[in-house]
């Protein structure tokens, strides 16, 4: 049985706690949850009945001597992500020890390239040809069109529509019941808010919403 730590302890992360118990349940994977990597033990050793089992920095060394303890990644947060996933790297934990967890119901079609590091949540559905680099979570009911390519530590909410050819960077966020028009490239560290709708290319380290999808605010004067 493969066992899974999370780094995070809230939102997200919980989620896939839940869904990872869920393919066991219902669909008998043979993988389990171990418990949350976390540094915030101010409610207790525990979150939503998962341990924390260690902080954040001594996940290395005590769990990836074990070869059947793998780690998922799911620490993010759309207005810190490129602090976030600076952490990230700085743990130095090696590629091969990062889980894929695609959840039974995932539709992935037979000619999508995946890293590592990846998450989809129930009924995601990736069309052919798609390409998705490490560490993007994928959220449930979230359609990836065909021949998109996605870079590296990006995060798409529920229920977002990506259409085809759509290139994605690295460190985006897409907010929850979003579309992406076919065609379209979006740079590294951008916001998507919520139930937009983005129809023209959008640039590196920005904040856009609304339908159409306009920028609001240029994220220069945060991004360390």
């Amino acid at each position: 049985m493969e066992k899974i730590v999370i780094i995070g302890g809230r939102g997200t992360a919980i989620v896939i706690a839940d869904q990872i118990y869920d393919a066991k349940q219902r669909y008998g994977l043979d993988v389990e949850v171990l418990g949350l990597a976390l540094d915030d033990h101010s409610n207790g050793d525990e979150i939503s009945g998962y341990p924390i089992v260690c902080d954040i920095r001594d996940l290395k060394e005590k769990f990836c001597k074990y070869n059947d303890v793998k780690i998922i990644y799911s620490l993010y947060r759309p207005d810190v992500m490129e602090e976030r996933t600076k952490i990230l790297y700085e743990l130095d934990i090696p590629a091969e020890k990062f889980a894929n967890f695609i959840h039974p119901s995932v539709m992935i079609a037979k000619t999508v390239k995946i890293g590592y590091g990846n998450v989809c949540l129930a009924n995601v559905v990736i069309n052919c040809n798609a390409v998705l680099g490490n560490f993007n979570t994928i959220n449930s009911m979230t359609l990836v069109g065909h021949d998109i390519i996605m870079g590296n530590n990006n995060y798409l909410a529920g229920h977002v529509s990506v259409g085809s050819g759509v290139k994605i960077g690295d460190k985006n966020f897409i907010g929850l019941n979003s579309t992406v028009r076919n065609g379209i490239i979006i740079g590294n560290t951008t916001i998507v808010g919520m139930a937009s709708n983005v129809v023209k290319n959008l640039s590196d380290n920005c904040i856009v919403f609304g339908n159409p999808a306009k920028i609001q605010e240029k994220l220069n004067h945060i991004i360390r």
